[in-house]
C-alpha cells in the first residue's frame, strides 16, 4: 500500500479518535452536577438534571444532545469505511443507535422521577415512557456494540495484546456495574456513585469502540487491498 495512502488513513484515524474522545467527555457530564446542581447530583437520577424545573437543565440537555448527534454522525462516517466488513459494521451501527437514542432521551427530558415521587399513569404522560425507553435501549445498544467489537478484537490475528487487555477491562467494568446495581437494589441503597461510574464506563466504551473500529478497519482494508494486488 502506498505511503501517502497509509498516511491519509492514519490522519483520518486520529481525527476520528479525537472527535470520539471529545464526544465522550461531553456525554460524561456528571461532574458538573456537583457544581451546578449538587442536591440532585448527589441523590437523584442523572435524567433528573435535565427536568424542566431544575436549574441549569439546559446545560445537561445540550451536552447530551451534542454528544449523541455527534456520535451518530461519527458512526455514519465510520460505517462508510467498514460497510463491507460484516465483523465490525454491526458494532458501528450499535453505537450509532446509542448516540441517536441518547439524544432523543435528552430532548424528551424526564419531568417526573418515579424513584423520588408519585407519577401519574403513562397514558397521561407518554413522555416518561419515551424517555425511559430511549435511555434503556441506548444503553443496550452501546453494550451490544462494545461486546461485538471486543469479540472481533479477540479473534483478529493482528490485534495487539494491549487492545485485548483494554477491552477486557471495559467489559469487566460493565459486569461490575451490573453486579453493583443488583446489590444496590437488594440492599435498597440510594447513591449516585454507581450511576456516575456507569456513565464513565459508557464514555470509555465509546472511545474504545471507535478506536478499535478505526484500527481494525484500516488493518482489514490493508489485507483486502494487498490480496487484490496479488
Amino acid at each position: 500500500m502506498k505511503l501517502h495512502v497509509l498516511w491519509g488513513k492514519e490522519r483520518r484515524a486520529w481525527a476520528m479518535v479525537t472527535l470520539a474522545s471529545l464526544l465522550a467527555v461531553l456525554y460524561c457530564s456528571w461532574p458538573l452536577s456537583y457544581i451546578l446542581n449538587p442536591s440532585v447530583g448527589r441523590h437523584d437520577l442523572a435524567s433528573e438534571l435535565e427536568a424542566p424545573h431544575q436549574p441549569y437543565n439546559w446545560v445537561f440537555i445540550m451536552l447530551d444532545v451534542l454528544s449523541g448527534v455527534g456520535l451518530f454522525a461519527l458512526c455514519v462516517m465510520q460505517y462508510r469505511a467498514v460497510e463491507r466488513k460484516r465483523r465490525i459494521k454491526w458494532s458501528v451501527i450499535s453505537y450509532g443507535i446509542f448516540g441517536l437514542l441518547a439524544a432523543v432521551a435528552a430532548m424528551v427530558p424526564l419531568n417526573c422521577d418515579p424513584t423520588a415521587q408519585q407519577c401519574g399513569a403513562l397514558i397521561d404522560d407518554p413522555l416518561i415512557l419515551i424517555h425511559g425507553l430511549a435511555s434503556i435501549l441506548s444503553v443496550v445498544a452501546l453494550f451490544v456494540g462494545t461486546v461485538l467489537i471486543t469479540g472481533t478484537t479477540y479473534f483478529h490475528e493482528s490485534a495487539k495484546k494491549s487492545w485485548k487487555w483494554i477491552a477486557g477491562v471495559v467489559l469487566f467494568c460493565w459486569v461490575a456495574f451490573g453486579a453493583g446495581s443488583l446489590i444496590e437494589m437488594y440492599l435498597n441503597i440510594k447513591s449516585n456513585t454507581l450511576q456516575d461510574f456507569f456513565i464513565t464506563v459508557c464514555s470509555l466504551s465509546v472511545i474504545m469502540t471507535v478506536v478499535y473500529v478505526e484500527k481494525l478497519g484500516v488493518t482489514l482494508l490493508e489485507v483486502v487491498e494487498e490480496t487484490d494486488a496479488e
